[in-house]
């Protein structure tokens, strides 16, 4: 483990390096960084409102808390994609020198802008149901779905106000204008130019089958996984490609259409045949799904991040382990943050292969495991390590402790080497407040 270590050490460090230089991906990484706050402070109304027992959850709908718990979620993470533009525009308009409010609160309209406006719906017309479309923003495009495109505006919008203001585009006002008034108001051809270039891309989609660019974006990522079928292999490629997809900030949403159609057709199938005391047409997929869900445990790595010597990596383990027991992962994908993080692609992506082979060759071999399907009925913040036990007895979570073996040990040295990291810029910036510090204590001195 610690030639391992070294080794990584030796590799990804330098590279870390590099990409903290990198304006576009430190960008990145401050963003969502920035965005955080957001995820882990709805994380206790999210687990509250959607606390895995049934009747606590029909009494939260019994008593009218559930519209608003489920607004409170909606309001953060519902509208994520607004939060990381916002975010990620600011970081990037800072190292590009350029400024930060008016390149964020551009990059959020242009998003608006290409963005779908109307909502199909019916309305009760003289007794008759009537299809009619009504103004209204789609929460799946503002969230989930949202987040890769959100990013590419707020890079390419920030990038080309930067450019445009070197071009002389810029309203000149006399200096007895306000600050104010003047950074509002200078602008403003350059926006003009950015809005018609949003415009642009809202026609250009229109032409396609998916009707706009965020249909078309999720359209193209799952149009060659709708050909798969339920079965093992493909249950390891579409989860494996979730996390994959995942490290690189595309949220696990835009993968729910073929990734439901498999999943309900087995939940359903295998329901309908337990019922009825068959054998389950699904079993193995099922498993195989299970012993995936156990590797994206993120709970372990909280724990190893509670050992660790930077002050950062302690706080976020206090801050995102409650919500990483219950499946909400945001705190620390976000916060660490994972996403876009060189040195977290391995264990982001290798766990859910690994474990998914695993899982098919033990519940095939030695470890069969007689499945009831109704657990998959619980709601989805039930943990993992509660609901496996549930669902396929000793053998099930003797697989599931295997899966969090192979999460440990894939996780825990990019642990170490993140935390190292963190703790030497914690270590320089001590050392830099420490010195500054003392020569202000020297000025003083000095003076007197």
């Amino acid at each position: 483990m610690a030639n391992l270590e070294t080794l990584l050490n030796k590799t990804l460090m330098p590279l870390a390096e590099k990409v903290q230089r990198n304006k576009i991906l430190g960008s990145l990484m401050e963003g969502f960084i920035r965005a955080s706050p957001i995820t882990i402070g709805v994380a206790l109304i999210t687990i509250v409102g959607n606390f895995p027992i049934n009747a606590w959850i029909a009494w939260l709908k019994q008593v009218g808390l559930t519209e608003h718990i489920n607004a409170i979620t909606n309001g953060a993470t519902g509208v994520l994609s607004l939060y990381v533009i916002y975010s990620l525009a600011m970081s990037y308009a800072k190292r590009l020198e350029v400024n930060q409010r008016n390149a964020a609160i551009i990059s959020l309209a242009f998003f608006i802008m290409i963005m779908p406006q109307t909502v199909a719906s019916v309305v009760t017309q003289a007794g008759k149901q009537v299809p009619t479309n009504i103004g209204a923003l789609r929460l799946d495009y503002l969230g989930g779905q949202g987040i890769f495109i959100g990013m590419l505006v707020a890079l390419i919008v920030t990038r080309l106000y930067a450019y445009l203001n070197t071009k002389n585009l810029v309203i000149k006002l006399p200096s007895s204008v306000p600050p104010m008034v003047t950074q509002s108001l200078a602008p403003v051809f350059v926006v003009t130019i950015i809005f018609i270039v949003a415009f642009a891309i809202r026609v250009l989609f229109s032409f396609t089958k998916s009707g706009n660019i965020f249909d078309f974006f999720v359209n193209t990522i799952n149009a060659p996984l709708n050909l798969l079928v339920a079965s093992p292999l493909s249950i390891i490629i579409i989860m494996s490609l979730l996390s994959l997809l995942w490290f690189f900030g595309i949220h696990n949403a835009v993968l729910q259409g073929p990734l439901s159609a498999i999943t309900l057709t087995m939940i359903s199938t295998n329901i309908a045949a337990y019922q009825n005391g068959q054998p389950l047409p699904y079993l193995v997929p099922s498993i195989v799904a299970g012993g995936i869900m156990a590797s994206n445990f993120l709970g372990i790595v909280t724990i190893f991040m509670f050992k660790a010597k930077s002050a950062k990596m302690k706080q976020l383990a206090k801050l995102s382990f409650v919500p990483s027991l219950f499946g909400i992962t945001e705190p620390i994908m976000f916060g660490m943050p994972i996403i876009l993080n060189p040195i977290f692609f391995i264990p982001q992506i290798l766990p859910p292969i690994i474990s998914g082979f695993l899982s098919w060759g033990l519940v095939r071999t030695i470890l069969p495991v007689n499945l009831n399907p109704t657990t998959s009925l619980m709601p989805w913040t039930t943990p993992v390590f509660v609901k496996t036990p549930l669902a396929g007895g000793i053998n099930y979570t003797i697989i599931m402790l295997i899966c969090f073996a192979v999460t440990a040990l894939i996780w825990y040295p990019f642990i170490k080497i993140a935390d190292k990291k963190e703790y030497q810029l914690e270590m320089e910036s001590k050392a830099e407040t420490e010195m500054e510090t003392a020569a202000e204590i020297e000025a003083e001195n000095a003076q007197a």
